[in-house]
């Protein structure tokens, strides 16, 4: 999961939060609360697992190529734009009976990456003694195990273990001024993990003989991060002058958070989409001090639309390829200098599924602005290209067939 861009906000709380699923809803904003798929793992709810189609077996794997330029009064001119290709997503799902569905997946939950240089000065002057150097890398992951039941054809609950771990970096070098060689250094350390458990719903059905709806809601409680603590600080001549340990600690937190979806189809093939979530940050603003920033409740709203298009064999309709549009706006749960930090942006893809392969593409644009050049801060427009690869398949049944 290592990231190469610099996200200078990811200094702060648990560094960004991963808000994409790398799935067949991408192209749509990442909007799919509600959205239900025969052969595609849907894991922005896991009560969409249940309508895989029957003995069915898929495996999806997501890769994304990244260019983000930054803006703003701090940004060094000559560190304006940075970039990586970076693997986002492994899942696996299958149909284990005829109204069970199930997947099993590792997917980012949040990253953390900066690098950038203070001036310091001798308390009471203003004369420059040294550059400070920060820098900061990790991320947090999640491997999930979710399911889904169907009930009465029209219900779908579903429930997700997912389980949080991962490792945060960070360092702050006291370097000579002009030569850049060091003076000290003090590393911290940071291990995090527990458990973080997702709950879905959606109720879906059909509008006369042309029309299907979904409905769908998600709920995350809160839980406690397990943090274990360690700090290095060394000198010129690498000569550790302490390194203190920590018991685990539940200090961090991930709050409750909810999320609510529509999904209405048209002749199965016009299908429009609406999400909105909410992440109650706000009440966790103890767990994360910081100087000149806090945490917020974070809200996310967006839309997506999709065109696919099918052909008719044996009686039924078989998808040959799509394509998608989305937009998307959100306030992230940091607030900076007194500004919350924003993010939207506009999405666009394509995808195709083979006839003659267990295999289906997709490509997907994405073009977004993060954060502000108000109050001191940095403006980050990025593009985004993903591509998404699903393998499905028939599995083994010896010889047996759900009706």
């Amino acid at each position: 999961m290592a990231q190469g861009n610099f996200a200078p906000y990811s200094q702060m709380g648990i560094g960004d939060l991963e808000d994409g699923y790398y799935n067949r809803t991408s192209g749509m904003g990442n909007t799919g609360l509600a959205y239900r798929s025969n052969r595609f793992l849907i894991s922005n709810n896991p009560a969409s697992y249940s309508g895989l189609s029957d003995q069915f077996f898929t495996v999806e794997m997501g890769i994304r190529g990244s260019l983000i330029n930054y803006y703003g009064t701090p940004v060094d001119p000559s560190s304006k734009q940075s970039g990586d290709i970076t693997f986002r997503r492994l899942a696996l799902g299958m149909k284990l009976a005829k109204h069970w569905g199930s997947s099993i997946g590792l997917v980012p939950f949040s990253t953390q990456n900066y690098e950038y240089d203070v001036p310091y000065y001798l308390q009471g002057s203003t004369s420059e003694l040294a550059n400070l150097h920060y820098s900061g890398h990790g991320s947090v992951n999640k491997a999930y195990w979710g399911n889904s039941y169907e009930f009465f054809h029209h219900v779908s609950v579903g429930v997700e273990a997912g389980y949080l771990f991962g490792q945060l970096n960070q360092k702050a070098t006291i370097q000579n001024f002009g030569s850049n060689t060091t003076l000290a250094s003090t590393t911290n350390t940071v291990d995090l993990n527990n458990l973080y458990m997702q709950y879905g719903l959606q109720v879906y059905g059909h509008i006369g003989k042309k029309w299907d709806y979904s409905v769908g809601g998600t709920f995350n409680p809160r839980n406690d991060l397990l943090a274990s603590y360690n700090q290095v600080v060394l000198d010129n001549d690498s000569v550790q002058r302490n390194n203190p340990a920590n018991k685990p600690d539940s200090y961090l937190a991930v709050p409750n958070a909810f999320g609510v979806g529509l999904s209405i189809t048209h002749n199965q093939k016009y299908t429009f989409v609406a999400d909105f979530k909410h992440q109650a940050w706000g009440a966790e603003k103890n767990s994360y001090p910081g100087k000149n920033y806090a945490v917020s409740d974070a809200n996310r709203g967006s839309v997506g639309f999709e065109i696919s298009k099918k052909r008719s064999f044996y009686n039924s309709k078989v998808e040959l390829s799509y394509v998608q549009a989305g937009a998307y706006y959100g306030e992230t749960y940091l607030q900076i200098n007194g500004q919350q930090i924003k993010d939207y942006g506009l999405t666009a893809s394509f995808g195709i599924n083979g006839l003659k392969t267990p295999l289906s593409y997709n490509v997907v644009f994405q073009y977004g602005i993060k954060g502000t050049q108000n109050n001191n801060l940095i403006e980050q427009r990025y593009f985004n290209l993903t591509f998404v690869v699903n393998y499905g398949a028939i599995w083994f049944t010896r010889g047996k067939k759900y009706d």
